[in-house]
């Protein structure tokens, strides 16, 4: 179901429109209740990409504000490649209460109460991931809503045999839906290490169950990725587990006045919209490069389309300016 994102949500978030804590709080409650999970999908407009001739991708991610690991890869992909990228989130977010301490002041509401905040932070956390990918220039987020129950690192916790975390036949009817409603060039998703958060993990391996599912000649190109640092060693492959990476996108790749800009600053404003999630502004400024590998079913004809995918990315994307003395500059000092 396409739903204007108009109608999901009105959400003032200005520190400066916000009367009293009571107040906010109180529209804040307004909107969570018209926000009330009716067990279908919300797919939210957040971009017209109508026209778009580059190559499409879909994101699967398991909060609301994973996407964050790909920003720069995301953005240069709609931008220099005019490709068209859509959102995919498993869950509300509602677990991310214990780090909203400076969002309260934002928001109006006691959000690191445990019940007040699982009961505003999906509508929030909508709100913000919609405003975080508009700078990316994504095409839409679908929610699925699921619960976040809590942070674990045991997948059976959330796959297992016995697990009734996520309403798991629905995910994966969602996930079936929308590779079938697109025909994507790639699908990117975290890496799934066992150490990480076992959400993390199950969205990428429902993400890898959907794809494989489809016929070979249908399939895109399953990359799974993480940021780095460049004080970080090289990532290892863990034989027929997780392979090592293959591609990466620089957010360093320089640009502007005397080269002064990259690609942080795009990820920078991305991460700054996830407001209710304080220790994921900790993450500004930080990670030189996103680095990604195909997970299963791959060819070589899938890597070598993917190797050239990445090869753009590293392309130039801005021209070059020449500038003069009214801009305070020696006169033909250039970008």
């Amino acid at each position: 179901m396409r739903v204007p994102f108009g109608s999901l949500l009105v959400l003032i978030c200005a520190c400066s429109t916000v009367s009293s804590p009571r107040s906010a709080g109180h529209q804040a409650s307004e909107e969570v209740a018209a926000l009330a999970f009716d067990g279908r999908a919300r797919r939210v407009d957040v971009t017209d990409r109508h026209g778009a001739r580059g190559p499409r991708a879909l994101v699967v991610i398991a909060h609301p504000d994973d996407e964050t690991a790909f920003a720069g890869t995301l953005y240069k992909w709609t931008t220099h490649l005019d490709g068209v990228v859509d959102v995919l989130v498993l869950t509300n977010g509602e677990g991310g209460f214990k780090y909203a301490t400076l969002a309260e002041r934002i928001y109006g509401v006691e959000l690191t109460d445990e019940s007040i905040g699982r009961a505003h932070l999906p509508a929030i956390r909508q709100h913000e991931l919609v405003e975080a990918t508009r700078v990316l220039g994504v095409q839409s987020v679908t929610f699925l809503a699921e619960r976040d129950h809590r942070y674990t690192t045991d997948l059976d916790e959330v796959l297992g045999a016995d697990a009734r975390v996520w309403d798991l036949e629905r995910v994966r009817r969602e996930l079936a839906a929308a590779l079938q409603r697109e025909r994507y060039d790639c699908v990117f998703a975290l890496r799934p290490t066992p150490t990480t958060h076992a959400h993390h993990q199950a969205a990428t391996r429902l993400a890898r169950e959907a794809v494989l599912s489809l016929e070979p000649a249908r399939r895109p190109a399953l990359l799974i990725g993480n940021m780095t640092a460049a004080s970080d060693a090289p990532i290892a492959g863990d034989g027929a587990a997780l392979p090592a990476p293959e591609f990466s996108f620089d957010r360093l790749q320089r640009f502007g006045f005397q080269e002064k800009l990259d690609y942080r600053i795009v990820v920078n404003w991305e991460i700054a919209e996830h407001k209710s999630q304080g220790t994921m502004q900790l993450a500004l400024g930080r990670g030189e490069r996103e680095e990604f590998a195909l997970w299963g079913g791959e060819s070589d004809e899938t890597r070598a389309k993917v190797r050239e995918l990445f090869a753009r990315l590293a392309e130039p994307q801005f021209e070059a300016k020449t500038y003069g003395a009214s801009a305070g500059t020696n006169a033909g000092s250039t970008q």
